[in-house]
């Protein structure tokens, strides 16, 4: 099959959050909302554009998209090798790749590379995407991107622009194409997460213009952007902040344009004056860390699992913005099964038959980043499992300490989220809560080898009835070890003023700054 590139972009819009407000709901936690208005169709390039714009954040900012976890705003320096559209389609926009075709067994594809250059001056080449997939070949330095790159074999260039990905079995080109939507151009001298770490290295709207850490981050227009005419912004500010309170403090003083990802416990004192946007979001989910008493008691896991109470967390926190999930499916994943949140919904009495039957000790503690909305989500559970005779400790820390212990796999259990899978049911294994691998902080060296095994099954299965079968057992036995069980989508938002236009996120909730106009 060949994709060729399309004459224009495919950018969608959501739409303003209707909960009977002009955009307006609540949603407390995550990222952000697409619903400013679009570019005008037909408009030439760079009609209205230039201008600065400056956006406030509480997000951790780095520059390596391979960790892309850790922060959302850095897609702005980069191209991949495909987009989807911001409506949460997965229809592939040739990118940085201007065609791929894939062979007739499943077994590789050839990705052509569009004619593009570095921020450095530097051309974009397929020796810089072999050095990339070397990486995300490398269990200690691939991250975020070592699940979606686990079905390659390797890579050769076929001359400059052009690309061999061969891969361990026939693979689904579904999965093919959402790797190649996570896969960064970077150059091949600069792709280590060393060098990453102070400084971007990209091929993206936009440049770096300056850094303060903890402070403010300027982007600066790419004039040599493969999509000419934009982006239409000349220059982008983030001013970080500590203190959500004091970054939605900022937006109404008018210090800032907008305030990206902020809870929607803000929506009902800011809809009539801002606009607030919402994106494709991830998910929250209850981790439970089967390496620590008493979860690593299967069966305890699983009577906490039929504790959550999912429609009470969606009205109270998300002020009833997103959708119940009963593992780390989106309800747009193929795998995703309504019937398991009856199945295996919220049910206290079947709750305490089961702790009952578990026999493990009745307590534990829950880690949760300081005034995050996973507070305020723990603290619905902790009063349900005090129903049932378990007590759980709630313990608040500052978010870097957070990480750290999660990452070391030193909480016992959590709130967290977890990131879009896309198309492909086996990415659902991307998270380090949720990896086939050692490195899981849940499992460390104890993965059940049912699960590794399911994964590889979903990641491997091309027939339709071979993806059935494959995505019903991976989620037979997510349900059954239950240590990552799911409570809600998690929209995010942005609240902008409304001069401000064409902001969006990406189905991984990145955000889209290539037609915003301020």
């Amino acid at each position: 099959m060949i994709n060729s590139p399309r004459e224009s972009r495919l950018v969608s819009r959501r739409a303003l959050l209707g909960l009977g407000l002009a955009a307006g709901g609540g949603l407390a936690a995550a990222p952000l909302l697409g619903a400013c208005a679009p570019a005008t169709e037909g408009s030439p390039p760079g009609a209205a554009g230039g201008g600065k714009l400056t956006l406030g954040t509480t997000k951790i900012m780095q520059f390596d998209p391979y960790l892309t976890n850790t922060d959302i705003h850095i897609h702005a320096f980069y191209t991949y090798l495909v987009d989807y559209p911001t409506d949460g389609g997965y229809e592939a926009i040739p990118a940085g790749a201007e065609q791929w075709e894939f062979a007739d067994d499943h077994g590789s594809v050839a990705v052509t590379l569009r004619e593009a250059t570095f921020h450095s001056g530097a051309p974009v080449t397929a020796s810089d995407v072999v050095a990339g997939v070397q990486r995300a070949l490398d269990p200690d330095a691939a991250f975020t991107l070592a699940q979606p790159s686990a079905f390659i074999k390797a890579a050769q260039a076929v001359d400059e622009r052009t690309v061999k990905i061969d891969f361990l079995a026939p693979t689904p080109e579904s999965l093919v194409i959402d790797w190649m939507f996570a896969f960064p151009l970077i150059p091949a001298d600069r792709n280590t997460a060393a060098q990453l770490e102070h400084e971007p290295a990209g091929s993206g709207a936009f440049k770096l213009g300056e850094f303060k850490r903890n402070q403010s981050l300027t982007l600066i227009k790419n004039p040599d952007f493969y999509d000419a005419g934009k982006p239409y912004l000349d220059q982008v500010d983030y001013r970080f902040f500590t203190d959500e309170d004091a970054l939605v403090a900022a937006l109404e003083s008018g210090s800032v344009d907008g305030a990206a990802y902020i809870g929607f416990r803000h929506s009902a004192r800011l809809k009539d004056r801002f606009t607030l946007v919402e994106g494709s979001g991830r998910m929250v989910l209850f981790f439970m860390n089967a390496t620590m008493p008493p979860f690593d008691n299967k069966v305890l896991r699983q009577a906490l699992a039929r504790a959550i109470d999912r429609d009470r967390i969606l009205q109270q926190i998300n002020f009833g913005v997103g959708s119940p999930v009963y593992t780390a499916f989106m309800p747009t994943s193929p795998a995703f099964d309504a019937a398991y949140l009856d199945s295996h919904g919220f049910d206290l009495d079947a709750a305490a038959k089961l702790l009952e039957q578990s026999g493990g000790e009745r307590k534990a503690v829950a880690g949760v980043t300081s005034g995050s909305p996973s507070v305020e989500v723990l603290q619905i559970i902790q009063a349900d499992l005090k129903k049932i005779g378990f007590e759980l400790e709630i313990a608040p820390q500052e978010e870097a300490a957070y990480l750290e212990a999660l990452f070391a796999s030193k909480l016992q259990c959590t709130v967290a989220n977890q990131p879009n899978n896309l198309q492909s049911p086996s990415l659902i294994a991307r998270g380090r809560q949720m990896l086939p691998g050692k490195a899981n902080v849940m499992f460390r060296d104890q993965v059940p080898p049912r699960y590794v095994k399911a994964v590889a099954a979903a990641g491997s299965a091309v027939t339709p009835d071979d993806q059935r079968a494959a995505y019903a057992e991976l989620n037979e036995v997510l349900i059954d070890e239950s240590w990552a069980v799911g409570i809600s989508t998690q929209p995010s938002l942005f609240a902008l003023h409304q001069r401000v236009t064409g902001l969006a996120t990406d189905p991984r909730d990145f955000v889209t700054l290539i037609e915003t106009k301020a």
